[in-house]
């Protein structure tokens, strides 16, 4: 199994540990929004593994990058109302960081991905 299909599978996984979360560790009923942050996180998490593993074929960073987001969001998203209830804090965070380095990691593992990355920077001029 190579690196990307580990990280795609992992990442899916917690995708669906997102969507079921909310029902097995009973998010507060008064915190509506973090229950549909997570199902729908998860959801958009499955859906970019889903179209990066069998619709596109070519290699792109924006999965690793949209994935990194939606981690990044997962993180702070708990003070947007409810980061008083500790277990739906801190399954979002943890998830949410889990979700980041993942993502994050195949970018700096991947060697294909480095290398469209310079190119692209190289034909921008960000690199002298």
């Amino acid at each position: 199994m190579d690196m990307k299909r580990l990280r795609d599978l992992l990442i899916t996984v917690l995708g669906l540990w997102l969507m079921m979360s909310p029902g097995i560790m009973h998010f507060a009923v008064s915190h509506v929004d973090a229950a549909w942050n997570t199902w729908l996180v998860g959801v958009v998490l499955i859906l970019i593994t889903a179209v990066s593993r069998y619709l596109v074929d070519t290699r792109s960073p924006w999965e690793d990058l949209a994935c990194a987001a939606l981690g990044f969001w997962l993180m702070i998203s708990p003070w947007a109302g409810f980061a008083a209830d500790t277990v739906e804090r801190s399954n979002s965070i943890i998830v949410g960081f889990l979700v980041t380095v993942l993502a994050l990691w195949a970018t700096v593992v991947d060697a294909d991905l480095r290398k469209w990355m310079d190119d692209w920077m190289h034909r921008h001029h960000l690199l002298r």
